[in-house]
């Protein structure tokens, strides 16, 4: 990173940004392939932890008079373990800061596991509309195998009762895990492609350094799929999910007409968004900011006068931004504009920018619509390559 700051007491934020990310950071168990900022057992911490949530939002929103929210993304972590009695006072103090009315989008994640009909019909009344659900995959033994702990006859009662409440839910799988051959992974999806349900994700399998799941392979006590099938399952799986109307709009997301993630869209636009919570990373425009990862520091401001925090921040080069621009944008179906691109670049630069494109439309890699540039099927599975090469 570019510009790294230790402690900051204040943001400086034209204006306020249409989109939240609230991180609750909690797990009752972590999975062996976790590499995001997960608690396990951490229990005696939740309400220290949602005090400090409450204290920084309140700090932001001095410098605002009740903004208009048009999405709030609840991530984890597990955010289904959020005490429904907190979760009320959290979203009452949102409500009185924020403008909800609007509110276009409001996910909440969950564990199948936690969800009981209590949960769904408190979030329901709580502004929460789109439900996403952890799945993974349909098989309970592979799942125990990576310290995930899921009964798949709870996954089918809460399908059974969700759709009472949510019209607009989501599941998340993940492709490539330990142990799913073809069969468990086209059960997995019939299955699921059967529930009253708007959207699936579907997430590669990333193997992240110093994981429990990592340490595991490098021991070679567990083996991963090679990266032909990876790939081979991918395309399959791209085709089943079309020929049952999820349509897909990014690499790894798959949607029914007028059921595409708002909030996530946001990201991918480079649209400015403001993250609260342990670790929660924030945009506006020009700087990446992420909060203090550190528990015991984050606590620590606590109904102090002020919220201070320590977080990264880095001020993005224009180099940065045409990179930014070109992943983000060919991650997803609509594409890239590429005289906006071109823009970023001088004349020389231009030239190699467009010589790469005209190869890797002739490889089959890249489709060329207008002034539109967007990803194959196989770009997409090639996507950082591809986008190493073109830079």
């Amino acid at each position: 990173m570019n510009n790294i700051s230790n402690k900051c007491t204040y943001e400086k934020w034209d204006n306020c940004p249409e989109y939240f990310y609230i991180h609750w950071p909690f797990c009752s168990n972590r999975c062996h392939y976790c590499d995001f900022v997960a608690l396990e057992k951490h229990d005696e911490f939740v309400e220290k932890y949602h005090e400090s949530l409450c204290w920084q939002i309140k700090h932001f929103a001095k410098n605002f008079y009740k903004p208009e929210i048009k999405t709030i993304f609840i991530g984890g972590g597990t955010p289904s373990l959020y005490p429904l009695n907190l979760f009320q006072n959290f979203i009452n103090l949102l409500d009185d800061n924020f403008c909800l009315k609007n509110l276009k989008e409001f996910t909440i994640e969950a564990n199948p596991e936690d969800i009981t009909k209590e949960h769904l019909e408190n979030w329901k009344d709580l502004f929460v509309n789109r439900l996403s659900l952890g799945v993974q995959v349909l098989d309970q033994d592979i799942l125990a195998n990576l310290n995930r702990k899921q009964d798949i006859e709870k996954i089918h009662k809460v399908m059974e009762m969700a759709p009472n409440y949510f019209d607009n839910i989501s599941v998340d799988l993940i492709l490539g895990l330990p142990g799913v051959d073809d069969k468990i992974w086209l059960e997995t999806l019939q299955t699921v492609c059967k529930w009253p349900i708007k959207h699936i994700s579907i997430y590669l399998l990333t193997v992240y350094n110093n994981t429990k799941l990592y340490f595991r392979i490098k021991e070679k006590k567990i083996k991963i799929l090679k990266d032909d099938k990876i790939v081979d399952l991918y395309e399959k799986t791209v085709d089943y999910l079309r020929s049952n109307n999820f349509e897909q709009y990014e690499i790894s997301n798959f949607a029914k007409k007028g059921f595409e993630s708002m909030h996530n869209i946001a990201y991918w636009d480079r649209k400015t968004y403001k993250g609260f919570g342990l670790g929660a990373c924030s945009f506006d425009g020009k700087n990446r900011l992420q909060n203090e990862n550190n528990l015991n520091k984050y606590l620590k401001n606590s109904n102090r006068e002020k919220f201070e925090v320590e977080f990264i921040q880095e001020s993005l080069t224009n180099d940065q931004i045409f990179l930014e621009k070109l992943m983000l944008g060919l991650r997803q179906n609509k594409g890239v504009d590429l005289p906006s691109m071109l823009y970023f670049l001088d004349e020389h630069k231009k030239d190699k920018f467009l010589n790469k494109i005209k190869t890797l439309k002739s490889d089959g890699l890249i489709k060329i619509s207008g002034d539109t540039i967007c990803l194959t099927l196989k770009g997409m599975m090639l996507e950082n390559e591809l986008i190493l090469g073109l830079i």
